[in-house]
């Protein structure tokens, strides 16, 4: 008996140690506005004036939010966030911009509708649509009229000179 004791400890350790570092942090969402309404029924939330939304390193402004969170009551999860007027979408290197937007947390990504721009570093992109994958990091901003144009502008670093 002490001998399989020896040998189920290591194991319960290592098992414990292995779920810990695998085991998904949960970071917060806290939303502030002028004005805020709940519907318990639909389970979504409106944020009216002012709105922002942070989680971590992502931050969305709006002049409205509204917060859907999963139907199934036991959680509080958020699923989507709908975005309206005045839309600012921040990470830790990238903010982007326009009119309308829908940001799917459990995809993790947004997609940002009308007069649309994109900043990363010094680096602009203007279009009327844009599509952010937060998992891969990879943006994609496109026109939704053929008169329109997708525009870029890239600054290169200055060379240190000695």
């Amino acid at each position: 008996m002490k001998c399989i004791t020896i040998y189920i400890k290591p194991i319960l350790i290592y098992i414990f140690f292995i779920m810990s570092v695998y085991a998904e942090e949960i970071v917060p969402i806290d939303i502030t506005s002028d004005e805020m309404q709940w519907n318990d029924n639909e389970r979504i939330a409106y944020a009216i004036g002012n709105a922002v939304a942070i989680q971590g390193e992502k931050k969305i402004e709006a002049d409205k939010l509204i917060v859907y969170l999963e139907k199934n009551k036991a959680t509080n999860e958020i699923v989507i966030i709908k975005a309206e007027g005045n839309i600012v979408f921040t990470t830790t290197d990238e903010v982007a911009t326009g009119k309308i937007a829908i940001y799917d947390l459990v995809k993790n990504n947004i997609i940002i509708k009308n007069n649309v721009t994109l900043k990363k570093n010094d680096n602009i992109m203007k279009g009327e649509l844009l599509e952010m994958d937060l998992n891969k990091g990879i943006s994609q901003i496109s026109s939704e009229k053929d008169s329109n144009k997708v525009k870029m502008r890239f600054i290169p670093k200055q060379k240190d000179k000695e």
